[in-house]
């Protein structure tokens, strides 16, 4: 499979996209440029996608959207693909505790924050909205934007 790798200039700093040759977004990751990861001239199609996130990530950072509509392909074993299938469920600005998931789903809560902690797909599977211990200053701050307090980088 071909793999089209982007850098990004986000308000919240440097981040890496990764679409599969149909223009789904397999990875969304909070990552320091790499030039090696960086793929050469893409496609028209591609180029589209990456535009195509890079408004919808501005347009949420600005609290003008609320719903992401970026075709998604995470990659995970069946268990984290049903876990943030169910984490894409929770509203925007609303904010789940991994015990309220755990009992939802039937799981075991480590299997939860596991499955937090490898989302391959930042802000689009939105595990900030699950209150992790320990967790570090992006989720709280992505939550105190979606509870109306604007986007403030931590």
């Amino acid at each position: 499979m071909i793999l089209w790798h982007y850098e990004l200039n986000t308000p919240m700093g440097p981040m890496r996209a990764a679409f599969d040759g149909r223009g789904r977004l397999l990875e969304l990751v909070l990552e320091a440029f790499d030039p090696r990861k960086t793929s050469p001239l893409p496609p028209k199609e591609q180029r589209e996608a990456k535009r195509f996130l890079d408004r919808q990530i501005e347009a949420y950072l600005a609290g003008t959207l609320r719903t992401f509509t970026v075709p998604l392909d995470p990659q995970g074993r069946a268990s984290e693909l049903r876990i943030w299938d169910t984490i894409r469920t929770i509203p925007y600005g609303e904010f789940r505790q991994p015990t309220d998931l755990a009992a939802w789903l039937g799981l075991e809560e480590d299997l939860i924050v596991m499955a937090c902690a490898a989302n391959p797909i930042a802000l689009l599977i939105p595990s900030h909205r699950v209150v992790l211990p320990g967790e570090g200053p992006l989720p709280r701050a992505l939550r105190e934007l979606e509870s109306g307090h604007g986007w403030k980088k931590p």
